[in-house]
């Protein structure tokens, strides 16, 4: 199947009101890629969805953490913060976690949206230089997410320093500054918790005190995630290449040039063989397969757009967005939302995203969820929309 699908063509215009397109979707027999309805907030939608129980939880630029039922579909609840929600939601048992611009990681009830607790990260006053066509190229569009072990939160800050939080109260327990911004997500391995900085630097840091055991350094800002796959550290820079890193040692196992200088923004996400990565780019226009081990690279799929988001994998199909600009003079890029086949790298079903105002012209940034036989989907046109499996 490689079917093209707008949302033109599923009459979007006339099913914009959740309950109605949910009511319109029921009616016939949905095949994959099918467009099943969406639900409108009033803002962006860059953070990632986060699914559990059929609700989606995702924040949005106009400050909220929602939680939608997908059944419904109905909204459960949503929370105000003071600023934009560009994180992905983070679940453990009652509690859900989610940064925002005002400066805040809350912590909250999942199932009634009630305040726990909420703690400082101390970044409210630093200044988000957005993409735009003109210098300084910062680009600095997204935000670091919780990552929970244990009894521990972890997490970036745009005043660079990486967080240790007490679950249950929000204390701090210790922290560890860098010397850049910290909007990437921490991740766990062996006893180590792993960030990436604008400084340039990945760092190895023990769990339990918060000390540097290594660090690495690259040539350009990291908008990249750390992710081991089969006892390889991959991280993705600035500085237009993919690395592949001892995660007890940080030495060097392999490095990949991305094509035409392009900056790696993606972050990666394990293919369920437990061997190889998926992993987008930003100029280049691709969605990569490697192998972790080597390195070596098995496809490339062509988004036609900056593929920023970190890929999201069910079922043996990869979803990744694409987004875009329409400046005369550039590269044409495009907006854009895929399934790919993990094996083959061959497109099974997409959707065009509709235009927004402004440099980035919309597309798909956050990462979508995948479950209960639908992908949902965190638009830049300040939709969610929910497609069958």
């Amino acid at each position: 199947m490689n079917s093209v699908k707008t949302l033109q063509q599923f009459g979007l215009a006339s099913l914009l009101l959740a309950g109605l397109s949910h009511d319109v979707a029921q009616t016939a027999l949905a095949a994959s890629g099918d467009y099943l309805f969406s639900y409108q907030v009033k803002g962006e939608n860059w953070g990632g969805i986060t699914l559990r129980d059929h609700t989606a939880y995702f924040g949005s630029d106009d400050g909220h953490l929602y939680a939608l039922n997908i059944d419904r579909p109905k909204l459960a609840w949503s929370f105000k913060t003071g600023g934009l929600v560009r994180s992905k939601p983070t679940i453990k048992n009652h509690q859900i976690f989610v940064s925002s611009d005002d400066g805040y990681l809350y912590a909250l009830n999942r199932w009634q949206g009630k305040l726990l607790w909420r703690t400082s990260l101390n970044d409210a006053d630093v200044e988000r230089i957005l993409p735009a066509n003109h210098a300084p190229w910062e680009f600095d569009y997204t935000k670091s997410s919780a990552l929970v072990h244990g009894d521990k939160v972890f997490i970036g800050s745009g005043d660079g320093q990486l967080y240790a939080l007490s679950r249950f109260s929000g204390e701090v327990l210790w922290h560890f500054k860098t010397q850049g911004k910290i909007r990437t997500t921490p991740a766990h391995y062996n006893g180590l918790v792993f960030v990436s900085s604008w400084d340039g630097s990945v760092y190895a840091l023990n769990a339990q005190s918060g000390e540097r055991v290594w660090q690495y350094e690259t040539k350009g800002a990291l908008t990249s995630s750390p992710l081991v796959v089969d006892d390889v550290l991959v991280i993705g820079s600035r500085d237009t290449h993919l690395y592949g890193l001892d995660p007890n040692s940080g030495a060097l196992l392999w490095q990949q040039a991305y094509p035409g200088g392009s900056w790696v923004e993606s972050s990666a996400t394990a293919a369920a063989d437990g061997e190889h990565f998926y992993i987008g780019s930003s100029d280049s226009n691709l969605l990569n397969k490697f192998h972790a081990r080597s390195g070596n690279l098995i496809w490339q799929f062509e988004t036609g757009g900056w593929s920023w988001g970190q890929p999201v994998v069910s079922n043996g199909t990869v979803y990744i967005g694409a987004t875009g600009h329409d400046e005369p003079g550039w590269y044409e890029t495009k907006r854009g939302f895929f399934a790919v086949d993990g094996q083959t790298g061959q497109q099974q079903w997409q959707y065009q995203p509709k235009a927004i105002d402004g440099f980035v012209h919309g597309g798909v940034y956050g990462a979508p969820a995948v479950g209960y036989g639908k992908v949902i989907v965190p638009d830049l046109d300040g939709y969610v929309h929910v497609f069958e499996e």
